[in-house]
């Protein structure tokens, strides 16, 4: 924030309007990302947000992808379908997550 002093003594703050984004803005950017039509680079100096957004609004919608299938749903065999590989990673993470890592303490201490 910065803040300004004007007429000597009075101190005011300055915010960035923050821009709301509808669902179907989120949707278009994060099918747009995950089909390759644009990189997340592209994305974030169209829309003007960060990484981290971008970023929450893609695990987000995978989220709601794995919640809204049966886990038990086979894929015809049709072919095996390949995704790009940051969604590839990105559900693997969503799956299976690491286990936080945890450091014995030594009672003698």
């Amino acid at each position: 924030m910065k803040q300004e002093e004007t007429a000597g003594t009075v101190t005011e703050t300055r915010r960035r309007k923050t821009r709301v984004y509808s669902a179907k803005e989120k949707i278009q950017a994060v099918l747009s990302l995950w089909s390759g039509r644009r990189n997340a680079s592209a994305l974030m100096k169209e829309l003007h947000v960060p990484w981290g957004i971008l970023n929450g609004w893609e695990k987000r919608a995978l989220t709601g992808i794995l919640m809204a299938l049966d886990p038990k749903w086979k894929q015809r065999e049709e072919g095996p379908l390949s995704l790009p590989g940051r969604l590839e990673r990105l559900m693997e993470q969503t799956v299976n997550p690491e286990p936080p890592v945890v450091t014995p303490v030594d009672p003698q201490s």
